[in-house]
């Protein structure tokens, strides 16, 4: 068990961190063990948690529409706060409704020589999530996680080689995330650890060119994180991913 949550710290101080949303806990169901208005005795409860999420780079290839406008090396990154309310099912299962302000969401790719970017500071972030405990041997928990959502009515400014444009960009992005992963139960400490699949798509569209569509480069990963637990009714998340993107994802939960 210490091997194991060293491991995990070391991966979260200095690993490059990384992906879409964030995972959270395999065990997050139950972590926490009673209400502030529900009993603990009850089949169900409530929970509500507000999380930071940051993607500081994620590698990008156009579709086959997009492919042939001699577009390379396209990226995105963001910055996200988003508000979540969960309603936890026996302490095996949970529902998450997802929304928030997309505070900044950038697009770089390289173009017929020019270096493009499109830079947004508006939007609204939305999705779902459910969480399933698989499987609890003592301390450890096997737990599958889903995401999906996206981000809608970006719009932004254009600049080429860094050169500030008046055009304006409009842009949408969808994604779906399958996750799978275990935890150790530490006391005050939930180490984890596990790996995932996505798929990211993002349009984008500009009276200067075509709508340009974009998948991910890289679409399996893998993440870590740890849970800090402040009493039964509170706990604080910090997670990092790494290969199919470069981010990190910091969150706060409260049981009702």
């Amino acid at each position: 068990m210490r091997v194991f949550s060293a491991a995990l710290v070391f991966g979260i101080l200095f690993i490059r961190a990384a992906e879409a949303s964030l995972i959270g806990c395999p065990s997050n169901p139950a972590t926490l063990e009673e209400g502030f208005l529900i009993s603990d005795q009850c089949w169900s409860n409530v929970h509500a948690s507000v999380s930071g999420d940051f993607i500081f780079h994620k590698q990008l290839r156009p579709c086959r529409i997009s492919s042939g406008l001699g577009i390379s090396q396209p990226e995105m990154s963001w910055s996200l706060a988003v508000c979540d309310l969960g309603w936890n099912i026996r302490e095996r299962f949970s529902l998450h409704l997802l929304a928030g302000p997309a505070a900044a969401v950038q697009f770089q790719w390289n173009q017929l020589g020019l270096s493009w970017a499109a830079s947004s500071d508006r939007g609204m972030f939305w999705g779902g999530s459910s969480k399933l405990i698989v499987l609890e041997v003592h301390d450890t928990t096997l737990g599958v996680d889903f995401h999906g959502g996206g981000i809608e009515w970006m719009q932004g400014s254009i600049s080429i080689n860094k050169n500030a444009t008046p055009v304006k960009f409009f842009s949408r992005l969808y994604f779906w995330q399958l996750a799978g992963g275990l935890s150790q139960n530490a006391g005050m400490f939930r180490p984890y650890a596990g790996a995932a699949v996505n798929q990211l798509v993002s349009i984008i569209r500009a009276p200067i060119f075509k709508k340009l569509r974009f998948h991910d480069l890289i679409q399996v990963g893998m993440y870590e994180g740890c849970t800090f637990t402040f009493g039964p009714r509170i706990f604080l998340n910090i997670e990092a991913r790494q290969f199919f993107e470069s981010g990190l994802a910091v969150s706060g939960e409260i049981r009702f």
